[in-house]
This record gives structure tokens, C-alpha cells and sequence, in this order.
């Protein structure tokens, strides 16, 4: 008997659990652009599998978007400068991780110019090879934006060979307090909604099924009405409740499929991803921007101005929480401090921790 059937046997269709999601009043504010900190800390290793090589060297001045840190092996991501500046060090700083252990790191100094390289767009992303997508998507160093990080191009590619029939596109944001993906569906519908089918095109599938639970109405509508035109990519609202973002879950859910304990999605014919990822392969394929930015959630008991922020990549979570009205009373009372979800985020040992592309929170 699997996992989620075993989960049934016990607890009928009711299964998983029901926190207290603590989203609202956060996700009803409007996102706010948090400026170009003077300083940015960009570690080698901000996703899953090999950390990226740094390409840059010290007194070098940089253009936004300019790789600055290659991708080592099959599974590894670049890194590209998120403003234009000059390389000051690369050092060790302070992980993201309970443990508080040191890692590589590029420092960043920011010129105020915030100058772009010359990018190089694609007006018509269905003409290229779905090959070619996934090399551009690898490129522009995207990872997953769900929390998890793995290597977008990756998956795409993958999926492609294995022939998947179905991508599942991810907007549950079970997690309690993280409400990011919902401010993107409620604000960038008709982008997700293009860079799912650009997603289409990289894998083969003939559907995209978009889970969304039911405690996001006004997601649900938003991304509805962005796909009134385009039956192959389909909003199915699920119920609220712990684990459903959890990728096997959500795959039982919207397909009634379940992964082989020992498996993965792929071989039932399945690929998923993450919403907010589908808006980062579309500004890589459609204006050949690399993820130097991502939405988080600010929030928690202590926060001040709770709400959804989009912050440079390497920016310190102490500049973010001042950018967001600081801490209540100054954080006396603050018992944890956490980058991501209560869940599955990290319990980090002080602020002085940069974003990195997975952090979809921070949370006093």
C-alpha cells in the first residue's frame, strides 16, 4: 500500500493536516520593490548539486546580469551579478542553515547605476527546439522557486527524453505564513500562465495541470481568467491542508498517479514545478534575463509590516526586515528565526544571512 493510500486508509479523504495558515493580512498587500542594497553576498551554492565556480576576480566591475559564477556538472545552476558593480571578495560567510557553518561566497558592491548587460530575448519561443529552451533556462541559472532549488533546465530537459504527458504546475503554498506564489497568481497571471506554456513547448507534455488550493480565491480567479484561451493548461483547485505542495501528493491529487515509493514523477509520466518558476523560464526565453531576483514572503508573530517583497538575490535578511518597518518592540519576544516555511524552511542562527534563489520567506 503507498503513502498516500495508506494516508486514506487511516484517515479517509481528510487526510493531511490543517494549520493555521497565517497568511492574510500579508498576502492581501499589494508587493513592494525593495531598492539595490549597497552590498550583496551571493554564495556559490544556491541550489541543489554542485556549487557554481566563481568566474569574477577581485576589483573586477560587473554589469547586471553578467555571470559571475559558472555551473560545475550535470546538476548545478550559474550565477549572475543581480546590479552592476565591482567584486569586493570572495570569502566564506554565514550559510543559510541552523548549523551556522560558513560557506563560499561573492561579494558584490553596488555603482547605484543598477546598468544591465545587452540581452538577447527570443520574440517567439514556440519556434525554438524544445532542446534550445532548456539550454537557455540553464543559462540564465533558474532553479526551482518553490523552495527545493533544483536546476530547472534539468527537469525540462529530462522530461523531454522521458516523454512526460503531464506537467503539474505547483501553487499550493501549503506552508503556513509564505504566501509569495499567491501575490505572484494574483499579479503576474497572464506572465505564469505564458511560461507555463513555454514549459509545454521545453517538455512534451499535452497538459499543464495548475493546483492551487482552495484557500487562495483570488489566485484561483486570476489564473482562470488568464487561461480562458488555452485549454491545454488547466487551474484545479484542491483542498488546504498539509503536505498538498508536497510533490507526490499533489501529483495524486490532480492525477489520481501515484510515484512508485522508489521512484519519481517521471516515471509515471509526470514532471512538476513551481508557478513562480514559470514566470523566471519566461524572463529568461522571452527578454534572456538570469533569476538575479525572487518574491519572499516577510512575516511571523514580530514582523512588523507583514507582506510579499521582491529582493536582489544576496541581499541580507536584516536589510530586508528593516526594509519591511523592522520588528515589533525591537524582536524582544522572538523565539525563532526562520528562512522559508515554518515546515521546511531553515532555522538560521541570526539575520546576517543573504536570500539566496529558493528563499521564499523570512519569518520572525
Amino acid at each position: 500500500m503507498g503513502f498516500m493510500n495508506l494516508f486514506k486508509h487511516f484517515l479517509g479523504d481528510d487526510w493531511g493536516v490543517h494549520p493555521d495558515d497565517h497568511k492574510r493580512p500579508a498576502a492581501d498587500q499589494p508587493v513592494r520593490v525593495m531598492p539595490v542594497p549597497a552590498r550583496l553576498y551571493l554564495p556559490l551554492q544556491q541550489h541543489l548539486g554542485g556549487p557554481a565556480r566563481a568566474s569574477v576576480l577581485v576589483g573586477q566591475k560587473v554589469l547586471k546580469g553578467e555571470l559571475i559564477a559558472e555551473a560545475q556538472g550535470m546538476v548545478s545552476a550559474p550565477i549572475h551579478a543581480p546590479t552592476s558593480g565591482t567584486i569586493t571578495a570572495v570569502t566564506e560567510i554565514t550559510a543559510p542553515h541552523p548549523s551556522g557553518l560558513t560557506l563560499q561566497a561573492i561579494i558584490l558592491e553596488a555603482d547605484g547605476a543598477d546598468e544591465w548587460i545587452a540581452l538577447q530575448g527570443c520574440d517567439d519561443p514556440f519556434a525554438l527546439a524544445p532542446n534550445e529552451i532548456g539550454k537557455r533556462v540553464a543559462a540564465a541559472g533558474v532553479v526551482g522557486l518553490g523552495g527545493a532549488a533544483f536546476p530547472s533546465a534539468v527537469k525540462l530537459t529530462g522530461a523531454e527524453r522521458a516523454k512526460v504527458s503531464t506537467l503539474v504546475m505547483n501553487g499550493g503554498e501549503c506552508e503556513p505564513y509564505l504566501s509569495c506564489d499567491d501575490r505572484l497568481m494574483r499579479e503576474r497571471a497572464d506572465g505564469i500562465v505564458d511560461g507555463i506554456r513555454i514549459m509545454l513547448h521545453a517538455t512534451g507534455a499535452q497538459v499543464a495541470l495548475v493546483g492551487i488550493e482552495d484557500n487562495k480565491p483570488e489566485a484561483i480567479a486570476a489564473m482562470q481568467a488568464a487561461t480562458a484561451s488555452y485549454p491545454a493548461v488547466q487551474i484545479r483547485p484542491v483542498p488546504a491542508r498539509y503536505p498538498m505542495g508536497s510533490e507526490k501528493q499533489l501529483i495524486q491529487v490532480l492525477t489520481g498517479r501515484e510515484v512508485p515509493a522508489d521512484g519519481r514523477a517521471f516515471d509515471i509520466g509526470v514532471v512538476v514545478h513551481n508557478v513562480g518558476t514559470a514566470l523566471a523560464v519566461r524572463a529568461a526565453i522571452r527578454e534572456g534575463k538570469p533569476l538575479i531576483s525572487r518574491l519572499l514572503t516577510v512575516n511571523g508573530n514580530c514582523a512588523a509590516n507583514p507582506g510579499n517583497i521582491e529582493v536582489r538575490v544576496g541581499t541580507l535578511a536584516e536589510e530586508v526586515i528593516a526594509f519591511a518597518g523592522g520588528l515589533k518592540g525591537d524582536g524582544i519576544g522572538l523565539a525563532r528565526r526562520v528562512m522559508g516555511g515554518p515546515m521546511m524552511g531553515m532555522q538560521i542562527p541570526h539575520w546576517r544571512v543573504p536570500v539566496v534563489k529558493g528563499t521564499s520567506g523570512i519569518l520572525a
